[in-house]
């Protein structure tokens, strides 16, 4: 008997790890877009200048920075999914 109720989870486990999938897949993919997000912003501002007239180059940097940890960010993120792109795992 218990093998059958073994049986009748299955499906729900495997759906609940096909949407928990998804999930997790659709985090990573917003994630990287902020990451490409960052890059672009620190791109434009390392053409500006401050109020002062001076380059923004700190400012560039701190974003670039963030954008690296943004981008590991979204990598953590896809390493959690417990299934896999060709819908293995």
């Amino acid at each position: 008997m218990s093998g059958t109720r073994t049986g009748r989870r299955t499906p729900r486990i495997d759906a609940a790890a096909i949407r928990d999938g998804e999930l997790i897949t659709r985090a990573a993919k917003r994630t990287d877009w902020a990451g490409a997000a960052l890059e672009s912003a620190a791109g434009e501002l390392d053409e500006a200048h401050g109020v002062e007239g001076n380059a923004l180059t700190g400012l560039t940097e701190v974003v670039l920075d963030e954008a690296a940890r943004v981008a590991h960010l979204a990598e953590d993120i896809e390493s959690h999914n417990p299934v896999s792109v060709d819908g293995t795992r």
